[in-house]
């Protein structure tokens, strides 16, 4: 679909004197209007790496340390969605999307909930997708920066507990050493190896919201940025809950709640000894 970008406004001059990320990835699979954004994003001291597709985004090495990710929903190879959510399986950089269908809310709403940080209609002003780019970028390196302060000062205290034997949350028990979850009606519900340890960080974090990138490394998955698997144990997770009736009143949606833009947060209290 070709959308002709407005780009007569010329070079922003505004001063932007808050943190930004180094680095604008951008995918969209029309190549003039890529082209347009692009030149205009490098005319106001952006790095762009601009790409079309998925063979784009498999044949390079990304560094999605610091970065916004600014991604067109309906690329000619693939859905735009899915590929968003590859990547936030492996990373928190902000994430903007980009639609030229007004009537698609649905896939906008989604996609925000996946953990898209921001979205924009086509057609829309270069200056302003700049300036929502400075802005979750600034967004972005403050948590990081926070995040690292206080990792850095917690450090020197922290002393390696013995792990919990026996977790148990609204109605639910899992035996960490047996490996074996059973529902409030007594039935042992089975876990894959993968599942088990995605369940075990949520309950040792239990009300914190955990990122999918922390995810990734606590359930000890390959790193590929088209690796679907936490999404996958998330949703095989809460169907359990869901077959064992659930916990609390809640169903598995609610137990493992979406925080959009941040992870996911497992909402039960839970128990250890």
């Amino acid at each position: 679909m070709t959308v002709a970008p407005q780009v007569s406004e010329g070079a922003d001059v505004t001063p932007d004197n808050g943190i930004t990320a180094a680095t604008v990835i951008l995918i969209d699979d029309d190549h003039e209007f890529r082209k347009a954004i692009g030149d205009y994003l490098e005319s106001n001291g952006v790095n762009i790496v601009a790409m079309a597709g998925v063979a784009d985004i498999t044949a390079r090495e990304l560094d999605l340390s610091q970065c916004v990710i600014v991604l067109d929903m309906q690329l000619g190879d693939a859905d735009g969605l899915d590929v968003m959510r590859r990547f936030r399986d492996v990373t928190d950089a902000p994430i903007i999307l980009m639609t030229g269908h007004r009537k698609a809310e649905i896939d906008r709403v989604v996609g925000l909930e996946l953990g898209a940080d921001d979205y924009l209609i086509k057609p829309f002003s270069p200056r302003e997708l700049l300036a929502r780019i400075r802005v979750v970028g600034r967004r972005h390196d403050t948590l990081r920066m926070a995040r690292d302060e206080h990792a850095g000062r917690g450090a020197e205290k922290r002393v390696e507990p013995e792990p919990p034997r026996v977790y148990r949350f609204g109605g639910w028990r899992l035996d960490r050493r047996g490996r074996q979850m059973t529902d409030p009606s007594g039935n042992v519900v089975s876990l894959t190896k993968g599942d088990f340890n995605l369940l075990v960080a949520f309950l040792d974090a239990a009300g914190k919201t955990l990122s999918r990138e922390y995810l990734l490394n606590a359930t000890r998955v390959h790193e590929d940025v088209f690796d679907r698997s936490i999404d996958v144990q998330i949703l095989r997770l809460r169907r359990r809950f869901d077959n064992g009736g659930g916990a609390a009143g809640q169903d598995g949606r609610s137990i493992i709640r979406t925080e959009r833009g941040a992870g996911y947060v497992f909402t039960i209290p839970v128990e250890a000894d």
